[in-house]
C-alpha cells in the first residue's frame, strides 16, 4: 500500500492520548438471538446517532492531509445524522521542522473547516500527522422502518479515490511516463468526491435507513466493519462496487489494491427502497449503485462471477 494514513487502531490511541477515547468508543449494537435483520439495523442506528464526535487521521508529507482528515472527521458525522459544528485540529510534527512548512498543512484544513483550539505536537518522525476531531448536533429523524423487506446495500462515492489522490502526487512523475497526461489531468478534481454530508442528508430522506462511513482498509473494510457493527452478514457483488477506471490504472501500476486503499468519501446506505434512494443520489450528482444485500447469516460473502470470498476484518497497514 501507499504511504498516507495511520490505521484505526493507532487513531483511538491518539485519542485517548487528548481525553476523547470515551466518544470515540462505539458500543455493542446489543444483539440477541433471534433479533430480524430490521431489528438489528434499527438497534445500531440508535446506537450510532447517540455519538456526537468522529475523528479523521491522516499521515504524509502532503499538505492536503489536513483537508482528507477533516473530511473522514465530517463524513463520520453525517452518517449519524449529525450536523457538524466545529472541529479541533492535532498536528504531530517533526522535531525540527520550520515554521514555513506548516503553513500549508493549516492552509488546507482551513478550506474546509473552521478550526478551533489547534496544538502542535512535537514527536520523533518524519511524518506529519493530522488528528481532527469533528463535534455535532442531531438533526430530524428521518429513518423509515420495513420490518419485513429486503434489505439492500447501496454504494456512494468511488472505490479509492482519497489514496488515488495521494498516490497520483507522491508519484505523479512515474504515472506521467506510463500514461498520457490527458488521463490523469482530472485526478485532483477527485477530492470534490471526498466530502459525502450532502449525500447522507439526501439518503436519510429517502429510504436509507442506515448509513457507514469508510476510512482505513478501504471498501472492503468498511463492508465488514459495517457487518460488525450491525451484527449481520452480507452478500456482496464486486462488479457493481463504484470506481474510477483512473483508480484501476493506477493501482494496477503501483501495485495495490484499489478496493484496501483510503476510501473516505465512499459511504454505504441501508436501504428497503434501493430505486428511490438510487434516483435521488443521482440526482444531487452522486455517483451511486446497489452492490448487494444484507442477509441474517454471519457470512460477509464477496462474489465475482462464480467466484466467492469472503471478507475480512482491517488488520492495519
Amino acid at each position: 500500500m501507499g504511504k498516507g494514513r495511520v490505521g484505526a487502531a493507532e487513531a483511538e490511541r491518539l485519542a485517548a492520548r487528548i481525553g476523547n477515547a470515551k466518544y470515540l468508543a462505539r458500543p455493542y449494537s446489543g444483539r440477541r438471538d433471534g433479533m430480524s435483520v430490521a431489528e438489528c439495523v434499527k438497534l445500531a442506528a440508535a446506537q450510532d446517532r447517540s455519538i456526537s464526535m468522529a475523528s479523521g487521521t491522516m499521515t504524509g508529507r502532503d499538505p492536503r492531509i489536513t483537508m482528507l482528515a477533516v473530511y473522514r472527521a465530517m463524513n463520520a458525522l453525517a452518517v449519524r445524522g449529525r450536523t457538524v459544528e466545529a472541529c479541533t485540529l492535532l498536528l504531530m510534527v517533526p522535531r525540527e521542522i520550520p515554521e514555513a512548512q506548516l503553513r500549508p498543512f493549516m492552509r488546507a484544513a482551513y478550506e474546509v473547516a473552521e478550526l478551533s483550539d489547534v496544538e502542535i505536537v512535537r514527536a520523533d518522525t518524519s511524518e506529519v500527522t493530522a488528528h481532527v476531531t469533528a463535534y455535532g448536533h442531531a438533526g430530524e429523524d428521518t429513518l423509515a422502518e420495513y420490518p419485513e423487506a429486503e434489505y439492500s446495500v447501496v454504494m456512494c462515492g468511488l472505490a479509492g479515490a482519497e489514496e488515488t489522490l495521494l498516490s497520483y502526487e507522491e508519484h505523479r512523475e512515474r504515472l506521467l511516463a506510463k500514461y498520457p497526461q490527458h488521463f490523469l489531468k482530472d485526478i485532483p478534481s477527485l477530492m470534490d468526491t471526498l466530502d459525502a454530508r450532502g449525500y447522507c442528508e439526501v439518503a436519510a430522506r429517502s429510504g436509507a435507513v442506515y448509513a457507514y462511513a469508510c476510512s482505513d482498509g478501504g471498501v472492503y473494510a468498511g463492508l465488514y466493519g459495517m457487518g460488525e457493527r450491525l451484527r449481520l452478514g452480507m452478500r456482496i457483488d464486486l462488479p457493481s462496487i463504484p470506481i474510477s477506471q483512473k483508480s484501476i490504472e493506477i493501482c494496477e501500476e503501483l501495485d495495490i489494491d484499489p478496493y484496501r486503499i483510503g476510501a473516505n468519501g465512499c459511504v454505504f446506505f441501508i436501504t428497503a427502497e434501493p430505486e428511490r434512494l438510487l434516483t435521488a443520489l443521482y440526482e444531487a450528482g452522486a455517483e451511486a449503485a446497489v452492490i448487494g444485500h444484507l442477509q441474517e447469516a454471519n457470512a460477509r460473502e464477496l462474489h465475482n462471477g462464480d467466484e466467492v470470498r469472503y471478507l475480512e476484518p482491517f488488520r492495519g497497514i
